[in-house]
């Protein structure tokens, strides 16, 4: 009998206790989110004392500790989670109210995972608990010039250049020093700046150091210098500058030439194992003792030179020893158009000519545009995708001759400033280019008052494009278009139309534009797209990114049958559905399988309804998309990594003729949520065809 007693015991505890918190679920839904809203509370009030913490450790000079980064990530996702839970639409499903009879399985489903992410925070938050936030980085001395090529880790003049403004700057209780020289290579001055701050942990002694640049009263009633808590190090390739910025005359620090061994040692390194061979070496030698021991010219004029045979080089000599360019440097000059003259296409020419003139780096994206728009630069590139990737190559090709920056991001060009000055002479002397300087005013054409103007709601005169006939790149950013000038009609050999931050409404006048291939209206301001636009049946790329547009009318986007590229993220359009009867304002999706040559593809929509069957053979000639379907995503959220991104929330089971299979297909970032028989959609790929 006390057997069975126990057994009963055991059963009773492996049943009634899950059943009891099973139960608990239901009995407790409300509580258990009111427990989630309060451990959402605490962890982000935690959250925030860290990031105080942190702050005040940056300010110290310190570097946060990874454990501690790694925590804040963590934060976000669990708060992001718990989030997306008390915003969760099917809790107004679950009918907790006295007309209707609660949703069972739901509040039960619901309930669980509050309680779970409740734990989550819960734990998460014990973990916030770190015996330090930040550190100072070890004062070794051992940090090398972190250039863009070894040789410069072997350059002996650049850490004795260092370490006497290391030494200026530890004895000094409050100074303004300055660091000069003839051109460097890639800002190596401002390298050079943030390693001795680096080196010295950005405090000296047991001061308090406030790291800046002191503006406005701070600096010039010298209240700063008085509590002894400013030092500040400024970088100019002109003494007078430094002189001028109150630079005290004692502590402005040349970075002199390279010596011999250093001009060879950086010289050899980026030309290659050549240079000691017997028939080159001399030769080579020469041409080094040429670059002056200057750095920008060692590198781009080696690199030139790199894997050419000895008629080049001898040719190079001699137009290193035949300079007399006024102004700048004239070996700097020389050594620079050299380079340029040694690029091994009128593509790379172009390209590089035409990132100078463009001023201040650019993105590929626009770059694209503009290139094309010019015409006759890319010589074998027929679609818009050949065109992007012969692009990626040229820029690829101009970083390894050093005549643009590596950058941080690959979407992002950027250029020497020394570089661009020859640039721009080289483009205005063979190209005929014109480039006016930043603010700077110009005497005639077009008027004063127009030009001077930095007004946001500036109108353009209703003449202003006439004799204009031959123009092919136009590009007005900030501007109040609410009617387009009736003299765009003489416009008729534009190719690239890119409207950036422009407010617009009667865009009758762009009709006229019939051999536009580029059109952009990102982040403009407008309701309704124009039936024009229908008309404008030579246009191979259409961005409406970002833009305020939410009508779209019938028969425009089908009547584009040339278009490669459509790009229409982060806008709110009110597609209609395939199969609508009602008479619309708006065109359905289906327009897009008449785009026979379409690779690029960008949309949103909320409801899955909306998208049309048969659009397999459609998506499968994509080759780059970024496609969001359902209410719980936002577009900022995409990362620009992936060329084919397919986020997806379906309330009824998936539809392969959708085309949804094809998108998944090969796609390289995917979201789910919510989405019934996916399963079986990736049963049928057999695992082959999807990349995760």
């Amino acid at each position: 009998m006390e057997v069975v007693i126990s057994i009963a015991g055991k059963v009773a505890e492996y049943t009634v206790a899950p059943i009891g918190r099973q139960a608990g679920y239901l009995i407790f839904y409300k509580g258990n989110f009111k427990d989630l809203a309060d451990h959402v509370k605490k962890l982000d009030a935690a959250k925030e004392r860290m990031k105080h913490s942190i702050e005040e450790e940056k300010r110290s000079g310190k570097r946060i500790e990874t454990d501690v980064e790694e925590w804040l990530k963590k934060v976000d996702e669990v708060i992001e989670k718990a989030n997306q839970l008390q915003e969760d639409p099917r809790r107004a499903k679950v009918g907790c109210s006295r007309w209707s009879f609660p949703n069972l399985i739901l509040l039960h489903q619901l309930s669980r995972e509050a309680t779970k992410i409740a734990k989550e925070l819960f734990e998460v938050q014990g973990q916030g608990k770190f015996d330090r936030v930040g550190y100072l980085p070890a004062l070794d001395g051992a940090a090398s010039s972190s250039g863009t090529t070894g040789a410069e880790n072997l350059l002996e003049t650049r850490e004795t250049f260092k370490e006497e403004i290391v030494k200026a700057l530890k004895t000094l209780k409050h100074a303004t020093l300055g660091s000069m020289g003839l051109p460097v290579w890639v800002s190596q001055l401002w390298t050079i700046q943030g390693e001795i701050a680096d080196l010295l942990g950005l405090r000296f002694d047991e001061e308090s150091v406030t790291v800046g640049i002191p503006s406005g009263d701070e600096y010039t009633t010298g209240i700063l210098h008085k509590q002894n808590v400013c030092k500040l190090l400024m970088t100019s390739r002109n003494r007078e500058v430094l002189l001028d910025m109150d630079a005290q005359k004692d502590f402005i620090f040349r970075l002199e030439v390279l010596s011999g061994p250093e001009t060879w040692s950086l010289f050899q390194n980026m030309a290659g194992d050549v240079v000691n061979d017997i028939s080159f070496k001399d030769l080579a030698t020469q041409v080094a003792q040429k670059c002056a021991g200057l750095p920008l010219r060692l590198v781009t004029v080696a690199r030139a030179l790199k894997n050419k045979d000895v008629h080049a080089w001898k040719d190079a000599l001699t137009q290193l020893q035949r300079v007399d360019h006024a102004g700048m440097d004239a070996i700097t000059y020389s050594a620079l158009e050299l380079s340029y003259n040694s690029l091994e296409s009128d593509e790379m020419k172009s390209i590089f000519l035409l990132i100078a003139v463009l001023q201040e780096g650019c993105d590929v994206e626009y770059l694209l545009k503009i290139a094309m728009g010019l015409g006759g630069i890319f010589k074998r590139a027929n679609t818009m995708e050949d065109t992007r990737n012969r692009l990626h190559s040229i820029i690829g090709s101009l970083k390894a001759s050093c005549l643009l920056l590596e950058g941080n991001t690959s979407v992002w060009i950027q250029m020497h400033d020394i570089v661009r000055e020859v640039a721009i002479s080289i483009a205005s002397r063979d190209q005929h280019v014109f480039v006016g300087k930043p603010k700077a005013e110009l005497k005639e054409w077009p008027t004063k008052d127009f030009l001077k103007s930095s007004n946001r709601f500036l109108e353009i005169p209703d003449t202003f494009f006439e004799g204009m006939g031959s123009l092919k790149v136009l590009d007005l950013t900030c501007l109040n278009l609410s009617s387009l000038p009736t003299s765009f009609r003489y416009l008729t050999h534009l190719q690239t139309l890119c409207l950036y931050y422009c407010i617009l409404e009667n865009m009758d006048a762009i009709g006229a534009l019939k051999n536009l291939e580029i059109l952009t209206l990102w982040k403009s301001s407008m309701i309704k797209l124009p039936s024009e636009i229908g008309t404008l049946t030579n246009l191979r790329m259409l961005d409406l990114s970002n833009s305020g547009i939410e009508v779209i009318p019938p028969n425009i986007i089908s009547s584009l049958t040339k278009l490669e590229e459509l790009y229409m993220g982060n806008t709110s359009v009110k597609w209609e559905g395939e199969n609508s009867a009602k008479q619309s304002e708006n065109a359905s999706l289906v327009e897009l399988r008449h785009l026979s040559n379409l690779t690029a593809l960008e949309f949103q929509i909320r409801e899955a309804w909306i998208l049309p069957r048969d659009m397999k053979l459609m998506f499968e000639k994509l080759q780059r998309f970024k496609i969001v379907i359902g209410d719980v995503w936002e577009w900022f959220e995409i990362e620009d990594q992936a060329l084919k991104t397919l986020k997806l929330k379906l309330s009824t089971n998936i539809h392969l003729e959708h085309g949804i299979k094809a998108l998944i297909k090969g796609v390289e970032d995917l979201y789910l949520d919510e989405v019934h028989g996916i399963q079986n959609v990736l049963y049928q790929l057999n695992g082959k065809d999807f990349h995760c």
